[in-house]
Protein backbone atom coordinates (compact mmCIF):
# COMPACT_ATOMS: atom_id res chain seq x y z
CA UNK A 1 0.00 0.00 0.00
CA UNK A 2 1.20 3.51 -0.71
CA UNK A 3 1.93 5.73 1.83
CA UNK A 4 2.07 9.11 -0.10
CA UNK A 5 0.36 10.31 -3.56
CA UNK A 6 3.05 9.92 -5.59
CA UNK A 7 4.57 6.75 -4.12
CA UNK A 8 4.69 3.82 -7.36
CA UNK A 9 3.40 0.70 -7.15
CA UNK A 10 5.08 -2.33 -9.04
CA UNK A 11 3.30 -3.92 -12.26
CA UNK A 12 3.30 -7.13 -13.83
CA UNK A 13 5.37 -6.40 -16.65
CA UNK A 14 8.58 -5.31 -15.18
CA UNK A 15 7.62 -1.39 -14.84
CA UNK A 16 5.88 0.66 -11.62
CA UNK A 17 3.37 3.52 -12.05
CA UNK A 18 1.95 6.20 -9.12
CA UNK A 19 -0.86 4.02 -6.81
CA UNK A 20 -2.63 7.45 -7.01
CA UNK A 21 -4.35 9.14 -9.97
CA UNK A 22 -6.01 12.01 -11.16
CA UNK A 23 -9.03 11.53 -13.85
CA UNK A 24 -10.15 13.30 -16.64
CA UNK A 25 -13.28 12.02 -17.35
CA UNK A 26 -16.29 14.70 -18.97
CA UNK A 27 -14.07 18.01 -17.74
CA UNK A 28 -13.07 20.46 -20.79
CA UNK A 29 -12.18 23.35 -21.37
CA UNK A 30 -9.92 26.39 -18.77
CA UNK A 31 -11.96 24.22 -15.96
CA UNK A 32 -9.90 21.22 -17.07
CA UNK A 33 -7.08 22.83 -17.62
CA UNK A 34 -6.82 24.86 -14.30
CA UNK A 35 -7.83 21.28 -12.27
CA UNK A 36 -5.06 19.57 -13.63
CA UNK A 37 -2.06 21.98 -12.78
CA UNK A 38 -3.69 22.23 -9.13
CA UNK A 39 -3.74 18.09 -9.06
CA UNK A 40 -0.12 18.32 -10.04
CA UNK A 41 0.61 21.10 -7.48
CA UNK A 42 -1.02 18.75 -4.88
CA UNK A 43 1.29 15.69 -5.60
CA UNK A 44 -0.80 13.45 -8.27
CA UNK A 45 1.94 12.28 -10.92
CA UNK A 46 -0.98 9.45 -12.54
CA UNK A 47 -3.30 11.26 -15.14
CA UNK A 48 -5.94 9.39 -16.57
CA UNK A 49 -7.37 10.81 -19.85
CA UNK A 50 -8.79 8.79 -22.94
CA UNK A 51 -9.59 9.49 -26.31
CA UNK A 52 -13.42 9.25 -25.77
CA UNK A 53 -13.22 12.21 -23.16
CA UNK A 54 -12.27 14.51 -26.32
CA UNK A 55 -9.86 16.71 -23.59
CA UNK A 56 -6.29 14.96 -24.37
CA UNK A 57 -5.24 18.29 -25.88
CA UNK A 58 -6.30 20.52 -22.98
CA UNK A 59 -4.78 17.73 -20.56
CA UNK A 60 -1.16 17.74 -22.71
CA UNK A 61 -0.99 21.88 -22.67
CA UNK A 62 -1.80 21.96 -18.41
CA UNK A 63 0.69 19.36 -18.04
CA UNK A 64 3.30 20.90 -19.91
CA UNK A 65 2.47 24.39 -18.36
CA UNK A 66 2.94 22.63 -15.46
CA UNK A 67 6.99 22.30 -15.77
CA UNK A 68 7.00 19.08 -14.32
CA UNK A 69 9.90 16.70 -15.84
CA UNK A 70 8.14 14.03 -18.49
CA UNK A 71 10.07 10.92 -16.75
CA UNK A 72 7.95 11.84 -13.13
CA UNK A 73 4.75 11.96 -14.81
CA UNK A 74 2.50 8.94 -15.68
CA UNK A 75 0.24 9.84 -18.54
CA UNK A 76 -3.02 7.31 -19.33
CA UNK A 77 -5.14 7.32 -22.50
CA UNK A 78 -7.41 4.67 -24.04
CA UNK A 79 -8.60 3.44 -27.06
CA UNK A 80 -12.33 3.48 -28.02
CA UNK A 81 -13.39 -0.20 -29.73
CA UNK A 82 -14.27 2.23 -33.39
CA UNK A 83 -10.99 2.37 -33.20
CA UNK A 84 -9.60 -1.42 -32.47
CA UNK A 85 -9.15 -1.70 -36.44
CA UNK A 86 -6.43 0.85 -36.51
CA UNK A 87 -4.67 1.38 -32.85
CA UNK A 88 -1.54 2.74 -34.38
CA UNK A 89 -3.29 5.85 -36.17
CA UNK A 90 -5.53 6.18 -32.87
CA UNK A 91 -2.11 6.32 -30.46
CA UNK A 92 -0.80 8.78 -32.60
CA UNK A 93 -3.68 10.99 -32.63
CA UNK A 94 -4.25 10.75 -29.02
CA UNK A 95 0.26 11.31 -28.57
CA UNK A 96 -0.52 14.43 -31.19
CA UNK A 97 -2.85 15.58 -29.30
CA UNK A 98 -0.93 15.39 -25.81
CA UNK A 99 2.22 16.59 -26.93
CA UNK A 100 3.57 13.28 -26.25
CA UNK A 101 6.16 11.22 -27.76
CA UNK A 102 4.92 7.90 -25.98
CA UNK A 103 2.27 7.03 -23.13
CA UNK A 104 3.17 5.76 -19.76
CA UNK A 105 -0.37 3.75 -19.82
CA UNK A 106 -2.69 3.06 -22.82
CA UNK A 107 -5.52 1.00 -22.65
CA UNK A 108 -8.23 -0.91 -24.48
CA UNK A 109 -11.18 1.24 -23.37
CA UNK A 110 -13.69 -1.80 -23.34
CA UNK A 111 -13.48 -5.06 -24.36
CA UNK A 112 -16.12 -4.72 -27.33
CA UNK A 113 -17.69 -8.35 -28.28
CA UNK A 114 -15.53 -9.11 -30.80
CA UNK A 115 -12.92 -11.49 -29.64
CA UNK A 116 -10.92 -11.88 -32.77
CA UNK A 117 -11.01 -8.36 -33.24
CA UNK A 118 -10.13 -7.67 -29.48
CA UNK A 119 -6.84 -9.93 -29.77
CA UNK A 120 -6.14 -8.39 -32.56
CA UNK A 121 -5.77 -4.69 -30.96
CA UNK A 122 -4.12 -6.43 -28.14
CA UNK A 123 -1.41 -7.79 -30.60
CA UNK A 124 -1.24 -4.05 -31.94
CA UNK A 125 -0.26 -2.74 -28.33
CA UNK A 126 2.33 -5.16 -27.71
CA UNK A 127 4.18 -4.06 -30.79
CA UNK A 128 3.85 -0.68 -30.31
CA UNK A 129 5.45 -0.89 -26.97
CA UNK A 130 8.14 -2.49 -28.78
CA UNK A 131 8.38 0.79 -30.37
CA UNK A 132 8.12 2.69 -27.79
CA UNK A 133 5.20 4.65 -27.87
CA UNK A 134 3.87 2.99 -24.69
CA UNK A 135 4.90 2.00 -21.36
CA UNK A 136 2.57 -0.32 -20.39
CA UNK A 137 -0.55 -1.56 -22.55
CA UNK A 138 -3.26 -2.78 -20.64
CA UNK A 139 -7.41 -3.01 -20.54
CA UNK A 140 -10.36 -1.70 -19.02
CA UNK A 141 -13.69 -2.70 -18.40
CA UNK A 142 -12.71 -6.35 -18.63
CA UNK A 143 -14.11 -9.39 -17.08
CA UNK A 144 -12.39 -12.48 -16.35
CA UNK A 145 -14.57 -13.97 -19.56
CA UNK A 146 -11.96 -11.02 -21.39
CA UNK A 147 -9.26 -11.37 -19.24
CA UNK A 148 -8.84 -15.69 -20.18
CA UNK A 149 -8.42 -15.36 -23.62
CA UNK A 150 -5.46 -12.74 -23.80
CA UNK A 151 -3.32 -14.88 -21.02
CA UNK A 152 -4.40 -18.25 -23.45
CA UNK A 153 -3.25 -16.38 -26.47
CA UNK A 154 -0.31 -14.25 -25.49
CA UNK A 155 0.97 -16.29 -22.48
CA UNK A 156 0.90 -13.37 -19.70
CA UNK A 157 -1.79 -11.52 -18.09
CA UNK A 158 -1.97 -7.67 -18.81
CA UNK A 159 -0.83 -5.16 -16.07
CA UNK A 160 -3.60 -3.12 -15.58
CA UNK A 161 -7.22 -3.40 -15.87
CA UNK A 162 -9.43 -0.28 -14.96
CA UNK A 163 -13.09 -0.82 -14.23
CA UNK A 164 -16.01 0.83 -12.19
CA UNK A 165 -15.53 0.21 -8.47
CA UNK A 166 -17.11 2.41 -5.15
CA UNK A 167 -18.51 0.54 -2.05
CA UNK A 168 -22.39 -0.03 -4.12
CA UNK A 169 -20.35 -2.03 -6.40
CA UNK A 170 -16.99 -3.48 -5.21
CA UNK A 171 -16.95 -6.36 -8.13
CA UNK A 172 -14.80 -8.28 -5.38
CA UNK A 173 -14.66 -11.54 -7.60
CA UNK A 174 -13.23 -9.64 -10.38
CA UNK A 175 -10.88 -7.67 -7.97
CA UNK A 176 -9.56 -10.57 -6.60
CA UNK A 177 -9.60 -12.56 -9.59
CA UNK A 178 -7.08 -9.70 -11.00
CA UNK A 179 -4.68 -10.02 -7.34
CA UNK A 180 -4.09 -13.60 -8.14
CA UNK A 181 -2.67 -12.99 -11.17
CA UNK A 182 -0.94 -9.87 -10.74
CA UNK A 183 -2.93 -7.45 -12.46
CA UNK A 184 -3.40 -4.10 -11.27
CA UNK A 185 -7.38 -2.76 -10.62
CA UNK A 186 -7.32 0.70 -10.96
CA UNK A 187 -10.81 2.28 -9.85
CA UNK A 188 -12.80 4.77 -12.00
CA UNK A 189 -15.58 6.56 -10.02
CA UNK A 190 -13.97 5.51 -7.20
CA UNK A 191 -16.91 7.74 -5.11
CA UNK A 192 -19.57 6.51 -7.33
CA UNK A 193 -20.24 10.06 -8.52
CA UNK A 194 -21.09 11.28 -5.29
CA UNK A 195 -23.76 8.79 -4.42
CA UNK A 196 -21.83 6.68 -2.30
CA UNK A 197 -20.83 9.23 -0.37
CA UNK A 198 -24.46 10.22 1.20
CA UNK A 199 -24.75 7.26 2.71
CA UNK A 200 -25.15 7.70 6.60
CA UNK A 201 -22.34 4.76 7.19
CA UNK A 202 -20.02 6.67 5.08
CA UNK A 203 -20.93 9.88 6.92
CA UNK A 204 -20.51 8.47 10.47
CA UNK A 205 -17.58 7.14 9.43
CA UNK A 206 -16.22 10.59 8.61
CA UNK A 207 -17.43 12.15 11.63
CA UNK A 208 -15.46 9.55 13.76
CA UNK A 209 -12.63 9.98 12.14
CA UNK A 210 -12.61 13.58 10.97
CA UNK A 211 -12.31 13.14 7.45
CA UNK A 212 -15.24 14.28 4.95
CA UNK A 213 -17.17 11.06 3.14
CA UNK A 214 -14.73 11.54 0.24
CA UNK A 215 -11.78 10.69 1.92
CA UNK A 216 -13.56 7.73 3.48
CA UNK A 217 -14.29 6.12 0.24
CA UNK A 218 -11.23 7.01 -1.55
CA UNK A 219 -9.32 5.98 1.60
CA UNK A 220 -11.11 2.72 1.56
CA UNK A 221 -9.88 1.91 -1.95
CA UNK A 222 -6.63 2.21 -0.81
CA UNK A 223 -6.76 -0.48 1.61
CA UNK A 224 -8.37 -2.84 -0.48
CA UNK A 225 -5.30 -2.44 -2.79
CA UNK A 226 -7.17 -0.45 -5.33
CA UNK A 227 -5.78 2.47 -7.93
CA UNK A 228 -8.33 5.02 -7.41
CA UNK A 229 -8.42 8.56 -9.97
CA UNK A 230 -10.62 10.68 -8.36
CA UNK A 231 -12.32 13.88 -10.84
CA UNK A 232 -13.00 16.75 -9.75
CA UNK A 233 -12.87 20.42 -11.39
CA UNK A 234 -12.81 22.47 -7.42
CA UNK A 235 -9.34 23.14 -6.38
CA UNK A 236 -10.46 22.60 -2.61
CA UNK A 237 -12.12 19.42 -3.38
CA UNK A 238 -8.53 18.40 -5.54
CA UNK A 239 -6.98 18.85 -2.23
CA UNK A 240 -9.16 17.22 0.09
CA UNK A 241 -9.10 14.13 -2.43
CA UNK A 242 -5.40 14.05 -2.00
CA UNK A 243 -5.51 14.39 1.86
CA UNK A 244 -6.07 10.39 2.47
CA UNK A 245 -2.73 9.46 3.64
CA UNK A 246 -2.87 11.16 7.45
CA UNK A 247 -5.05 8.45 8.37
CA UNK A 248 -6.26 4.81 8.06
CA UNK A 249 -9.51 1.76 8.30
CA UNK A 250 -9.03 -1.14 10.54
CA UNK A 251 -10.64 -4.31 9.31
CA UNK A 252 -14.08 -3.83 10.95
CA UNK A 253 -14.76 -0.17 8.80
CA UNK A 254 -13.76 -1.36 5.56
CA UNK A 255 -16.05 -4.64 6.53
CA UNK A 256 -18.71 -2.43 6.96
CA UNK A 257 -17.88 -0.45 3.90
CA UNK A 258 -17.78 -3.61 2.04
CA UNK A 259 -21.00 -4.47 3.59
CA UNK A 260 -22.83 -1.52 1.36
CA UNK A 261 -22.84 -3.12 -2.51
CA UNK A 262 -26.37 -3.32 -3.30
CA UNK A 263 -27.38 -7.05 -4.45
CA UNK A 264 -27.51 -8.14 -7.78
CA UNK A 265 -24.89 -5.26 -9.29
CA UNK A 266 -27.81 -2.57 -8.96
CA UNK A 267 -24.84 -0.67 -7.56
CA UNK A 268 -22.98 -0.23 -11.28
CA UNK A 269 -23.63 2.92 -13.02
CA UNK A 270 -21.54 2.59 -16.30
CA UNK A 271 -22.91 -0.13 -18.82
CA UNK A 272 -22.58 -3.54 -18.69
CA UNK A 273 -18.99 -4.67 -20.31
CA UNK A 274 -20.67 -8.18 -21.67
CA UNK A 275 -22.90 -5.95 -24.15
CA UNK A 276 -21.62 -2.57 -24.54
CA UNK A 277 -20.45 -1.02 -26.31
CA UNK A 278 -21.49 -1.39 -30.22
CA UNK A 279 -18.41 -0.61 -31.90
CA UNK A 280 -19.77 2.99 -33.86
CA UNK A 281 -21.16 3.86 -30.19
CA UNK A 282 -19.09 6.68 -27.79
CA UNK A 283 -21.60 7.81 -25.53
CA UNK A 284 -20.18 6.30 -22.10
CA UNK A 285 -16.82 6.06 -19.56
Amino acid sequence: MISAISDTLPLNNGQSMPGYGFGCYKASGHELALAVREAVACGYRYIDTAAYYRNEDIVGRALHACGIPREELFVLSKIWPSDFGAPARALEQSLRLLGLEYLDGCLLHWPGMDVSRRLRVFEALLRLQEQGKIRVPGVSNFLAEHLIPLQENFGFWPALNQIEIHPFFTQSALCRFCADRGIRVISWSPLGRGRDLEHPMVQSLAADLHKTPAQIVLRWHLEKGLLPIPKSVHAERIRENADVFDFSLDAAQIAALDGLELPEGRGRMGPDPLCYPPVQSRKDS
